[in-house]
């Protein structure tokens, strides 16, 4: 119950900090880094989506992150949900989408959710990315570049034309996140593991061989945005595919 409690404290603080768009201290930003000044586009708009999958659901304040699962009051009292479990919910996710070319690339568990990385089975790119709740057992599409930025999957995929080729490369992107985490982290220098998506990178960030936390960047403006809402990393189990 004490873990519970402290929990909630905590997670109520980040959904203020992430409404108000500060990021508190001990982490490199919660908002989406300013645009580089050769960025050709930026995504405007709000947070959800009308992309492939049929819009993100609720949002994010509101049935969402803080109003229900993800640490709301239809949660359990105790954290249930490990990687095992998390895989057999997320698998059922994507077994509703009737999408036969998603399956899981891997699942990492934090202290304040689990996240699973969704990759394209003929292409091998990533697809989008989820978060599940260590409660309930809640899969919802990751806030965040995922919503934002994800020019296929996210909130741009209904536009014509907005799937194209990504015009920063995985080595640029890695160049942008140690600027980035150098100017607004310091503590230097840093590892980084790729992942592509349409319209954006996300990069693990570790430091001697451990993951510190996730980090995106936009693969047309080149902004940076610190994924602040995952909290202490805790294990992983890549290559999982689809249950």
């Amino acid at each position: 119950m004490y873990e519970r409690a402290a929990f909630m404290r905590r997670l109520g603080a980040l959904g203020i900090v992430l409404a108000l768009g500060v990021a508190p201290l001990g982490f490199a930003g919660g908002q989406p880094d300013r645009a580089r000044a050769d960025g050709p586009w930026m995504m405007g708009r709000g947070m959800m989506g009308g992309g492939p999958l049929g819009g993100y659901g609720p949002g994010m304040m509101g049935g969402g992150m803080i109003g229900g699962g993800f640490g709301g009051l239809d949660s359990s009292l105790q954290r249930t949900v490990d990687i095992t479990k998390a895989q057999v919910f997320v698998s059922d996710y994507l077994d509703g989408l009737s999408n036969k070319n998603l399956m899981i690339d891997e699942i990492m568990e934090f202290e304040y959710n689990l996240y699973a990385l969704i990759e394209e089975t003929d292409t091998g790119k990533g697809a989008f990315e989820l978060l599940i709740d260590p409660f309930s057992g809640t899969v919802r599409p990751e806030f965040g570049p995922n919503m934002m930025w994800n020019t296929r999957y996210g909130m741009m995929g209904a536009q014509p034309g907005a799937v194209r080729p990504n015009v920063i490369g995985a080595e640029e992107a890695k160049k942008i996140a140690g600027e980035y985490l150098a100017r607004v982290r310091g503590n230097g220098p840093y590892e980084y593991s790729v992942n592509e998506f349409y319209g954006y990178y996300t990069l693990d960030v570790k430091k001697n061989g451990m993951i510190l936390g996730m980090l995106s960047v936009n693969a047309f403006s080149g902004q940076a945005w610190y994924h602040t809402w995952h909290g202490g990393f805790i294990a992983e189990q890549e290559g999982m595919g689809k249950m």
